[in-house]
């Protein structure tokens, strides 16, 4: 009987240091198994898709880029502020390799905030810009007012330009389109298939 106990303790004693051996191998191919599936970025700067996922290129994309110090913990904002959040149109977090996260230079104001994308066939602009962020199950509510010429708006995630306040006479949301500023508003926005549109706090 002492005999078999005496057996099983030490097969029981063989495995465990069995285990703690491997165990770093064995943590190591998770880690790596787990790198596998995270998307990398696009990294060509002249690509209107440039910082976005590779899955995302020639698909429709907004992303929301939020002023730090301006955003309050209770403000939705506040979830975005600790680098650049991606969505796809499902709603699920799109988790992003660091070795392509450090190939990226984000421009200045630009390195905290949200994206939401992968989307197609999208024509209104302003369609687009409320259906894309409800996937967020209202991380991204958007305030606006409807005015003479068109949606006008003011409040991204809780952040509302009318409220900010500093070395600045007023404060709005931008609209930028494919990288540059938009000559229209969101209301008359025309999208392409491959529509990049950025909103970012700007003042005068």
């Amino acid at each position: 009987m002492f005999e078999n106990i005496g057996r099983k303790h030490i097969i029981s004693v063989v495995i465990l240091v069995a285990v703690i051996v491997a165990f770093p191998q064995i943590n190591k191919l998770w880690l790596e198994s787990t790198e596998e599936v995270r998307s990398s970025l696009i990294t060509s700067e002249n690509n209107t898709h440039y910082g976005l996922p590779s899955e995302w290129e020639n698909t429709q994309v907004i992303c929301i880029h939020f002023p730090i110090e301006d955003v309050t913990s209770n403000m939705t904002a506040s979830n975005f502020t600790d680098g650049i959040t991606y969505f796809d149109v499902s709603g699920s977090e799109i988790l992003i390799n660091e070795s392509s996260e450090a190939l990226v230079n984000y421009s200045e104001g630009r390195d905290s905030g949200v994206c939401v994308g992968g989307f197609e066939n999208y024509t209104a602009g302003f369609n687009f810009m409320l259906e894309a962020t409800n996937v967020t199950n209202g991380d991204i509510e958007i305030g606006y007012d409807d005015g003479e010429w068109g949606p006008y708006i003011h409040t991204i995630a809780g952040l509302n330009a009318n409220d900010l306040t500093g070395n600045f006479s007023g404060a709005y949301w931008s609209l930028y389109h494919n990288g540059i500023t938009s000559d229209v508003g969101i209301g008359d926005l025309v999208m392409l298939e491959n529509s990049v549109i950025v909103w970012e706090i700007a003042t005068w």
